[in-house]
């Protein structure tokens, strides 16, 4: 097939975006529309990522806290009242990161199954010069 510069631009983006080639993109939206189903989506992919911002930014204030606790910690000789609080926080958010890391991986591996799909199928290798 034949796109233009503009068409191909935006048929990369959203390649890009669901974790496949163009090829495979063009190949799983074909197919998609072929058996009246959804193209490849990006969804899983950006919750998964709401998820890790979310949980990158309550590790990051831990790590202020933790800073303050220490520096308590060395001025008085005691722990302040909230650090059992921030720790149990911070191991919800650590845990949340972990079970979104696993979501995210599984989602990866998915994506990535059509790509491998497409370019192993012989009409891949149509139009092809070498």
């Amino acid at each position: 097939m034949r796109y233009t510069d503009d068409e191909y631009g935006d048929l990369a983006a959203a390649a890009r975006l669901t974790g496949l080639t163009v090829t495979g993109y063009v190949a799983e939206a074909a197919l998609a529309a072929a058996r009246l189903t959804d193209p490849p989506s990006t969804a899983p992919l950006r919750a998964a990522l709401v998820e890790v911002m979310s949980a990158r930014a309550q590790v990051r204030r831990f790590a202020t806290n933790v800073n303050q606790a220490v520096a308590q910690l060395n001025g008085t000789g005691e722990p302040p009242v909230w650090l059992a609080d921030a720790v149990a926080v911070t191991s919800r958010a650590v845990g949340r990161l972990d079970a979104t890391a696993q979501d995210l991986a599984v989602a990866t591996r998915s994506a990535q199954r059509p790509a491998r799909r497409a370019s192993d199928s012989p009409c891949s290798q149509e139009g092809s010069t070498s």
